[in-house]
């Protein structure tokens, strides 16, 4: 049985009505798709605490999705717009929503003073929060990777957010009472897949067999329209298309969304032992062993950074080990784009391979394409790139065609990307293990780390750093090093 906590949400729903007739103009007068925008106010519309908020705000600034595309479009500025401008609009959200918290105040309320035994799930990144802020007893806080492994018998489970079909195909089959703790868009959107629920079951009533049989003609009760934001529609239905696995590591960290974003938000870090370039959702320890993400992090602070490059490897192996049939694709797919970029430098030599793909979309430096198909790269970095290497290797094709076939490989790197980040939470969680009580997970156990090996480990690649400053780093992330995007990226 499903119930609802409505939040009061008027503001949010006249915020994404101006939001959703913007985006539309920008459709119907430049056929443009801003994808990126509708990954931002999804988080935000999940989020309860101001930090994840101000993250956003933060994206919104340095994202050059609108801007470039207007640019293609035909030479516009974003000035060209004036009132049409959907960045100005999503930031009001941003900023109404940090100011109020409306989702933050009507959960924890309700979850201090519900009087039934229940499980609440909440994002990884809102456990620690979660903890501190509900002091009901009744209520057991469970990340939502736990929702397939509890004993839920006589249970009331508390969620915060609706996603789409695979959210609704579960809780339409579970036995508990479930509160949906959520504002107008996401309710609507429960009614949209349950309506379609419907349809489906009234296709069988409605047949002929079922009619001459009982006689009786069944006739339709429903009579209502379901307002759906179009906006959130566009990402609830890219949700609907992930895999499994990408879709478990979006419920656990819903700001996995923008991680094959076209835009990275990257904090330089000057510490008293070096200068940090760290993505803005990446993990960091505290001086006690917590878990952190760079966001969080202030000037003062004592921090121990995750030792992605040493690491990397070890994870890609302990993947292949464990389902070598999905990594399977991956590799064949990783490989398939590696041959195509090399045979294109055969042809045109690198000058002229990097002028034919820069005209086609590709994003990156001189420096970082001579990369591309050697080294320890699985994908291209930025999805146009992989876009511009099959419209140059395939001149014949059409757009459509072109993304028919990177298609496949998108969800490849998708895979790749949100597996080595459920690995490589799991093995912080065991670093936080080792930092906090001096013990030896499995993952660690299996790579052949003893509590001597993982001390000299941790003192070598992981060393306290002292946080002097914390800036966004302004300059084109393309202008770094290899060396550093490899730390941004892994």
């Amino acid at each position: 049985m499903i119930k609802f906590r409505n939040i009061p949400s008027a503001e949010i729903e006249s915020f994404i009505g101006h939001l959703d007739n913007k985006i539309s103009f920008l459709n119907s007068e430049f056929g443009i798709e801003l994808k990126s925008y509708g990954n931002i106010l999804r988080i935000a519309i999940n989020a309860i605490q101001k930090d994840t908020i101000e993250n956003l705000i933060e994206r919104v600034k340095i994202n050059k999705e609108l801007e470039k595309a207007l640019d293609n479009a035909g030479g516009y500025t974003i000035d060209f717009l004036g009132e049409n401008n959907p960045k100005n609009e999503l930031l009001e959200i941003l900023d109404y929503l940090k100011t109020n918290l409306p989702k933050q105040e009507i959960l924890i309320n309700h979850l201090n003073q519900i009087d039934k035994r229940a499980i609440a799930f909440f994002d990884n990144n809102d456990i620690d929060f979660a903890t501190k802020h509900i002091k009901n007893r009744r209520v057991d806080i469970q990340p939502f990777s736990a929702l397939k492994k509890l004993h839920l018998e006589n249970r009331t489970l508390v969620f915060h957010s609706f996603n789409g079909q695979k959210d609704f195909d579960l809780l339409y089959n579970l036995d508990n009472e479930v509160v949906l703790i959520v504002y107008k868009q996401e309710k609507n959107l429960y009614y949209k897949y349950l309506d379609q629920r419907k349809k489906l079951i009234e296709q069988e009533i409605k047949s002929i067999d079922r009619f001459s049989i009982c006689g009786i003609e069944y006739q339709e009760t429903r009579n209502y329209l379901i307002d759906v934001s179009s906006t959130i529609n566009g990402i609830v239905s890219r949700l609907d298309d992930l895999g499994n696995r990408a879709y478990d590591g979006y419920k656990n960290e819903c700001d996995i969304l923008l991680n094959d974003s076209e835009e990275k938000l990257v904090y330089k870090i000057t510490t008293n032992l070096s200068e940090l370039y760290l993505e803005s959702n990446d993990t960091v320890f505290t001086e006690r062993g917590e878990l952190n993400k760079t966001y969080k992090v202030k000037v003062g602070d004592r921090i121990r950074v995750y030792p992605k490059e040493e690491l990397a490897v070890n994870l890609y192996q302990v993947a292949v080990e464990t389902e070598p049939e999905i990594f399977g694709k991956v590799e064949e797919h990783s490989i398939y784009w590696k041959q195509l970029i090399n045979e294109m430098r055969h042809k045109y030599g690198d000058e002229l391979l990097y002028q034919k793909l820069k005209e086609r979309g590709l994003r990156i430096l001189p420096n970082t394409l001579a990369s591309y198909g050697k080294g320890y790269r699985k994908f291209p970095m930025f999805n146009n790139d992989l876009r511009a290497i099959f419209k140059l290797y395939h001149l014949e094709k059409s757009d459509i065609d072109i993304d028919l076939m990177v298609r496949p490989i998108f969800k490849s790197k998708t895979t790749y990307n949100s597996t080595m980040i459920v690995l490589g939470r799991g093995l912080k969680q065991e670093l936080r293990l080792f930092l906090k009580e001096n013990k030896i997970g499995e993952i660690l156990q299996k790579r052949n780390f003893n509590a001597t090996t993982l001390k000299t480990f941790v003192d070598e690649y992981m060393p306290l750093h002292i946080v002097n400053s914390k800036d966004v780093f302004s300059e084109n992330i393309e202008t770094l090093d290899e060396s550093t995007l490899q730390l941004i990226e892994l």
